[in-house]
């Protein structure tokens, strides 16, 4: 029997694993939905007498992105660093009716050069992706690298994909689990995540079924809905191969876990024995 997004949400987070896995079911089952839209040009709106990212930020929550354009893009004309990122980011965004990709890249990249640092993460997304850019890996990794540095969870987790699929560096799977745990270590779900998955394909750790399903609860626990959605098949596999009793016990082991330095240092000692493996 297959346990529901409910339940499996019941059993890590309200703490009721005893009737949560009193039911005869042995795993989780998530189906990714995807939503096309078309959404038409919002008519423009006069800029706020005082325009404000919280204010631009609450309209985009609500959908009103005619609102939200006015904000930031009074901010940005301003000279903004922050209003700069907000309204490149807005141009960039799909579902919107005002998108201008390469218009959005532009004020991304005034922002970067401004020193903003979600600024470089977004603007190397941007390369990594060729949205509203030229697609360039070598970019992106040099902005990435920056921001990583500067402790950006995102970056950090960008960082290490560069790294372990050889995009604008040579592929290098302990380093690309160097920044994956430095992003989970500061609760980043989607390192979390990927960690899981390493452990599951056994690729840049050991495979360890026991260890994916704690860090998948791990994840679990801390992500949105829409994580969920892009890690469906990941967490679907993981819990048709752990059975129900060890399911029971790595989510239990996960909700003791908090992130914090240090928190991961037996994943790093696992990317290490994995990497001494692979060169033998």
């Amino acid at each position: 029997m297959t346990r529901t997004i409910a339940a499996i949400t019941a059993l890590f987070i309200c703490g009721s694993a005893n009737a949560a896995l009193a039911q005869d079911d042995a795993s989780i089952t998530i189906t990714a939905t995807h939503t096309a839209c078309q959404v038409p040009p919002p008519a423009d709106v006069p800029a706020p007498v005082t325009p404000s990212a919280a204010a631009g930020g609450a309209a985009v929550q609500n959908h009103n992105y005619a609102l939200a354009r006015a904000n930031f893009k009074a901010l940005a004309d301003g000279g903004n660093a922050e209003g700069e990122r907000l309204f490149g980011n807005l141009l960039l965004r799909d579902c919107t009716g005002i998108q201008d990709k390469e218009e959005g890249a532009k004020w991304l990249q005034k922002a970067a050069d401004a020193g903003d640092v979600p600024a470089e993460t977004q603007l190397a997304n941007a390369y990594m992706n060729g949205n509203g850019v030229a697609q360039d890996d070598n970019k992106a990794f040099a902005l990435l690298t920056k921001a990583a540095n500067a402790g950006n969870a995102l970056a950090q987790i960008n960082l290490g994909y560069l790294y372990l699929n050889g995009r604008g560096a040579p592929m290098d799977k302990y380093q690309g689990m160097v920044w994956t745990v430095k992003a989970g270590e500061q609760g980043f779900p989607v390192a979390l995540f990927n960690i899981a998955n390493a452990y599951f394909k056994g690729k840049a750790l050991p495979q360890d079924n026991d260890k994916a399903a704690y860090y998948m609860f791990t994840a679990f626990g801390r992500s949105t809905p829409a994580q969920h959605n892009r890690f469906a098949s990941t967490i679907n596999e993981i819990n048709q191969a752990v059975s129900a009793d060890a399911l029971k016990h790595q989510a239990e082991r996960a909700r003791r876990w908090s992130p914090g330095p240090g928190s991961l240092s037996d994943v790093l000692d696992d990317a290490k024995t994995r990497q001494k493996t692979a060169q033998n």
